[in-house]
């Protein structure tokens, strides 16, 4: 599965909690409505200053928003643990072993501790900036 820009800033906007279109647009630099345009398809060619803007405001990868753009996108970051940064030596050994982990219940958990944890060092990175 290929991942749009689209669906790329809209998940990522959503898993950061509480975050509204016009808050992304604030911190990105930009505005609501091109922030709106972006989430639903319309505007495929932002400018490199709004996309450094997401990529900061979003905590992702200027490259992963341009391979979106480009169409080569094919997993959305956060379910990459090859591109994961973890502080932490032995959770970023946990989180590699995780596929390893028979399909189920159990590895559905796993991950989505994992995400839970990741999300809330996003949402405490987020809210130190805008302090």
């Amino acid at each position: 599965m290929t991942v749009s820009l689209a669906q790329l800033i809209r998940s990522a906007r959503k898993r950061l909690g509480d975050m509204t279109q016009r808050d992304l647009g604030r911190m990105a630099g930009t505005s609501l409505e091109n922030v709106t345009a972006i989430e639903n398809g319309r505007n495929l060619q932002s400018s490199p200053e709004v996309i450094v803007g997401l990529s900061k405001a979003l905590d992702l990868p200027v490259e992963d928003i341009y391979a979106a753009i480009a169409g080569t996108l094919e997993n959305f970051p956060w379910e990459k643990p090859r591109e994961i940064d973890l502080k932490d030596a032995e959770l970023e050994l946990s989180f590699r072993q995780v596929d390893s982990i028979p399909e189920g219940e159990p590895r559905e958990r796993v991950k989505s501790f994992i995400r839970f944890t990741l999300n809330e060092e996003r949402r405490k990175r987020h809210q130190k900036k805008e302090d």
